[in-house]
């Protein structure tokens, strides 16, 4: 038997059969993670499938062995992984290395454990210095470190022996130290009641008695509680009383989860949605758009459809946008859900992650929540997939893999038979085109949970308060809507998507502007340390006090961030407690999650944010919402810029009056009159998609095409442009042989330099080829690929299906 092993091995990776040693082929199966040579090293890879074919090679190459510790990938990842690269065109390792990332990137470790000292030879000192080394490093050590500690010859000898006696064991495991179980040392009692006397040995009987009523448990908790020191345990130990054991330890992200609410009834609206999800025709795949406006009660659809699925002993995934807002939903699930809900995202450590992924793999935990990659969690028995605030962008991976979780998740749905909710309040275009279209079905609710209303909106031209003077960054209006609300004890939010001082640093004197020298844009301005600081890729310089080309003290600020707004606030409302939400405040752990709940808890009666305060959120205090300046996306070159605009204005306006009492947005814009600020106005989404569809129907963008950004980086500009003209060469030529099914759909715009034409160090350039209905594109992208040199191919990134073209 023979294993086609997945190896990734600094980019020269791929799929390779190898053979089975005997001794372990019974554990060797798809999706199990192994140990296998590669290049004269050892790497680590996963099992893809087993056959009987020998491979053609001159000396065949047997796998090292299985790594128990890893993530197992069952056969539904696997086949998603195989699907991942077989449509966003990167190579099978890199799939892999996205759905198991410690796991691919980790090293191979050889530990060697003892089993039972008692079987070593009695006439073998070479195995008796073995054992006793193993012991001295605590019964299991690194094989490298034992040979040291051993100081024996033919140390080889003596440790295979003890392996043939069952004396130790030599395993695989990764070489990440908090990648596996987290190990304490406990006690447990051997004694009853009968045999406490606290009057012979006081301290020792307190032990006792704590051991008797709780069982096991961990000695440091033991000591503490019973404020002992660890001389009467000692000889509790020594009188056979108690025995010490190893206690796996739960590293839980938040801790134990309690189910603390009930359900709640739904409205006749949510009955209808929830009934179209559950009567969905099972020989068409089962997806539906859910379309509520904010606070319509989504939520309560996705918690009724997660206990359906659950009660069908099946599992349910719910993808969230990003990292910072799987807490606060966290919450939400697991006061219904209780200890079922698991949670997987970027920020966990090493440990967190494995106990978690251990819990989701043992059935401890049915359901999962995280952003984007949380899609290749490792449940089985999927029923349900949410995707919540399917509109957002961030479900697309930036770096290669360039995956859309979206796309995956109904992939990862169609083939277990499970259904996919989406919710929004501003679906995506193409999303709704498919629901209106029919391709998936469609449930829509009109009005707010106890038909609270929507909150008035009113537009504040910019142009207007400019020409009449009032340069102010809150408007009028705007100021005397928050008086208003800090007097009647109301809460604010304050949106501007810009975070730091100001934008940019100007000279007055020659129009000098700094920029950042990796990525060719203007550095933002922070007021605290008084920096400039690259958002791209997070250069930082001390802000001159001069102009470093003319050398006039002429150098000001331009633009609002949030410091700025923040800033004002507290001068022109010195007894507000404003606090402010961005990707500087919210950058260590825990911060993101206490920010939220001083404002929750009246801690704090401003709130001044970037789009990090604009979904999700249920504020029941926050009246108003104050946007500073609408316009920041609305001009960026990307085909989506006014859908952007729509979404974010419409979802932050979302989060006034959610409770009792009414709430107000006011916009404050130099575009009043553009039709995605007008929509969102007056909440007015079929408006807005009306004209965005006609828009891109005429233009041939997405829903009426599928795009592929081609993308050449380099740190030498002509290289950069030299290798995308070859891969638009090749292209172009490969098109012109392939015949009218697919040239008559194939467009191609450039290549050209990118709109971030350099962006961390490296020059951009790229061709975007549009598709309006071949069924041949991505076979012709593979072949162009293959066909090109590794020093052309190698530079190049296809990102199919962008949600940005900068």
């Amino acid at each position: 038997m023979y294993a086609n092993v997945i190896v990734d091995a600094h980019g020269v990776g791929g799929t390779f059969t190898y053979g089975i040693p005997t001794d372990i082929e019974g554990a060797v199966k798809p999706g199990i993670c192994v140990a296998v040579s590669f290049s004269n090293r050892e790497h680590v890879g996963y099992v893809l499938s087993l056959t009987d074919v020998p491979p053609e090679v001159s000396k065949l190459k047997y796998i090292s062995g299985v790594i128990p510790d890893a993530q197992r990938l069952p056969g539904e990842l696997l086949s998603l992984a195989c699907f991942l690269s077989d449509y966003y065109i990167v190579p099978l390792p890199q799939a892999v290395r996205a759905m198991v990332p410690e796991a691919m990137s980790g090293s191979v470790a050889t530990v060697v454990r003892l089993l039972d000292a008692g079987k070593a030879s009695p006439g073998s000192p070479k195995q008796l210095k073995v054992v006793e080394a193993l012991s001295d490093l605590g019964g299991e050590a690194d094989l490298d470190l034992l040979r040291k500690k051993a100081k024996t010859d033919d140390f080889g000898v003596a440790l295979r022996q003890l392996r043939q006696r069952k004396a130790v064991e030599v395993v695989r495991t990764l070489d990440l130290p908090k990648a596996r179980p987290k190990i304490v040392q406990g006690v447990r009692p051997t004694f009853t009641s009968a045999e406490v006397n606290p009057a012979r040995a006081p301290k020792q009987a307190r032990i006792l008695e704590e051991l008797l009523e709780t069982g096991e448990v961990r000695q440091a908790e033991l000591l503490r509680k019973t404020q002992s020191s660890s001389s009467p345990l000692r000889s509790l130990l020594a009188k056979g009383l108690a025995e010490k054991t190893a206690i796996r330890l739960q590293r839980r992200p938040f801790g134990n989860y309690q189910q603390t609410k009930p359900c709640l009834r739904l409205t006749e609206e949510q009955e209808q949605a929830l009934a179209l999800i559950e009567n969905t025709p099972s020989e068409r795949p089962r997806i539906v758009l859910v379309h509520g406006v904010t606070a319509s009660g989504k939520t309560e659809i996705y918690l009724h459809s997660i206990e359906s699925v659950l009660r069908q002993r099946r599992t349910a995934l719910i993808l969230v946008p990003e990292v910072a807002l799987t807490t606060h939903m966290l919450e939400r699930y697991a006061s219904r859900l209780g200890d079922q809900v698991a949670v997987l995202h970027s920020r966990l450590s090493f440990g967190e992650r494995y106990d978690e992924c251990k819990r989701i793999e043992n059935g401890e935990a049915s359901v999962v929540i995280g952003p984007r990659s949380a899609v290749f969690a490792p449940l089985s028995n999927l029923g349900l997939v949410v995707i919540d605030e399917e509109h957002e962008p961030s479900f697309k991976q930036e770096n290669t893999p360039r995956y859309d979780a979206r796309k995956l998740a109904e992939e990862r749905a169609v083939r277990e038979g499970a259904s996919v909710i989406l919710g929004s309040a501003t679906p995506s275009v193409e999303s709704y085109y498919r629901a209106v279209s029919g391709d998936i079905a469609l449930a829509t609710l009109t009005r707010r949970v106890d038909n609270r209303p929507m909150p008035t909106v009113r537009i504040i031209d910019q142009r207007v308060e400019f020409e009449q003077g009032r340069r102010y960054v809150l408007s009028e209006p705007l100021r005397d809507g928050i008086a208003e609300r800090l007097k009647r004890r109301e809460q604010v939010l304050l949106f501007i998507n810009r975070r730091g001082y100001a934008s940019f640093l100007l000279c007055r004197s020659c129009g000098y502007v700094p920029k950042c020298p990796n990525c060719d844009v203007a550095y933002t301005y922070h007021l605290g340390p008084r920096t400039l600081r690259c958002h791209h890729c997070n250069t930082i310089t001390r802000a001159p006090g001069t102009c470093p080309n003319c050398g006039d003290a002429r150098i000001r600020q331009f633009g609002i961030g949030t410091q700025k707004v923040e800033e004002e606030v507290r001068q022109v409302f010195p007894d507000a407690r404003p606090l402010r939400m961005d990707h500087d405040t919210t950058l260590r752990k825990g911060t993101y999650a206490s920010i939220l709940k001083a404002f929750h808890e009246g801690e704090a009666n401003i709130l001044v944010g970037t789009q990090m305060i604009a979904k999700g959120f249920d504020f029941p205090n926050v009246t108003l919402v104050g946007v500073i300046n609408a316009d920041t996306a609305l001009h960026i070159p990307d085909f989506r810029s006014s859908e952007r605009t729509f979404q974010i204005l419409a979802q932050v306006s979302g989060r006034a009056g959610r409770g009792e009492s009414p709430g107000e947005v006011i916009i404050q814009t130099f575009s009043p009159d553009h039709y995605a600020i007008t929509a969102a106005s007056n909440h007015d989404y079929l408006g807005f998609y009306n004209r965005e569809i006609e828009h891109r129907r005429e233009l041939s963008y997405p829903p009426f095409s599928r795009l592929v950004n081609v993308i050449s980086s380099d740190p030498i500009d002509g290289t950069a442009e030299g290798r995308i003209q070859t891969f638009a060469s090749e292209f172009l030529r490969r098109l012109e042989q392939s015949g009218a099914e697919l040239q008559d759909f194939i467009d191609v715009l450039g290549p050209a330099p990118a709109p971030q034409a350099k962006l961390k160090g490296l020059y951009r350039w790229h061709m975007c080829i549009r598709d309006r209905g071949s069924s041949g594109l991505h076979g012709l992208l593979r072949d162009v690929l293959s066909s090109l040199p590794h020093s052309v191919a190698g530079g190049i990134v296809l990102d199919v299906d962008p949600v940005t073209m900068l």
